[in-house]
């Protein structure tokens, strides 16, 4: 039985909505009906409507006249949605090798119908395949083929293991930040520098000790840094980022 205070159940549609205002917000700071209509693809009759009933249930503060803004509810549920997307499309693409294009396809078919158990299960088994030491996924590209002796692929991960711990120990020692990290790298935090009230700043986003970062893209010029953090998109400023010691994974 519902409470009288429960929101009622988000469509698929709906929920399409939320992560098209918060890609919109991430991206360009604000979210318009026109831009939400280009994105969905759809009339932006069809987005009014849609903003009337999700500002009735409390995602957004929406008025026909100004800019479309998530609230503290909207950014929460948002997110989970961000989430789901991000996790099935990198376990589409990086575990079971689907095409870029079908898996974002995919991803969207499949992202409404996950509950956040299995989604935190996912997130595990994609973190697990791509810190394994054996070239990351090419154990699963010969699962089919069938295998009679797992000592050579012991053999190569243990090289690999010792290639892997020389290189985060230079790393560590050199200092390496965030900030310093090359697009498209994967990361782990190691350290987070700074006051007590940064260190709660960096938490509150997920960026913590142990947490795997993966560098999406970096603008030297406009001095921001762009990462995903377990399907999250975060964006960052480089002072920020070079607060934070990371080692290659």
């Amino acid at each position: 039985m519902s409470s009288s205070n429960s929101v009622p159940e988000l469509t698929s549609a709906m929920e399409d909505y939320l992560e098209a205002i918060y890609h919109l917000e991430q991206e360009r700071r604000i979210a318009r009906v026109r831009d939400i209509a280009k994105r969905l693809d759809v009339r932006m009759s069809s987005v009014s409507s849609a903003l009337r009933s999700l500002g009735a249930r409390g995602f957004i503060e929406y008025d026909p006249h100004q800019f479309i803004t998530l609230t503290e509810r909207g950014i929460q549920k948002a997110k989970e949605i961000v989430r789901k997307h991000e996790v099935l499309k990198r376990f589409l693409v990086r575990v079971l090798q689907v095409e870029e294009s079908a898996a974002e396809d995919n991803a969207c078919r499949l992202e409404h119908h996950l509950a956040p158990e299995v989604i935190d299960k996912l997130v595990n088994f994609v973190e697990f395949v791509e810190m394994c030491p054996v070239d990351q996924t090419r154990w699963l590209s010969g699962l089919s083929e069938g295998c009679d002796d797992c000592i050579h692929c012991l053999e190569q991960a243990a090289k690999q293991v010792r290639t892997r711990e020389r290189v985060q120990q230079a790393a560590l020692e050199d200092g390496l930040t965030l900030a310093e990290a090359p697009a498209g790298s994967q990361v782990m935090i190691e350290t987070v520098r700074g006051t007590a009230k940064l260190r709660k700043m960096f938490a509150d986003k997920g960026l913590e000790s142990g947490v795997i970062v993966e560098i999406e893209a970096g603008d030297k010029g406009t001095g921001t840094l762009q990462v995903n953090i377990k399907g999250y998109h975060v964006s960052l400023d480089m002072k920020t980022a070079s607060k934070i010691l990371v080692k290659p994974i």
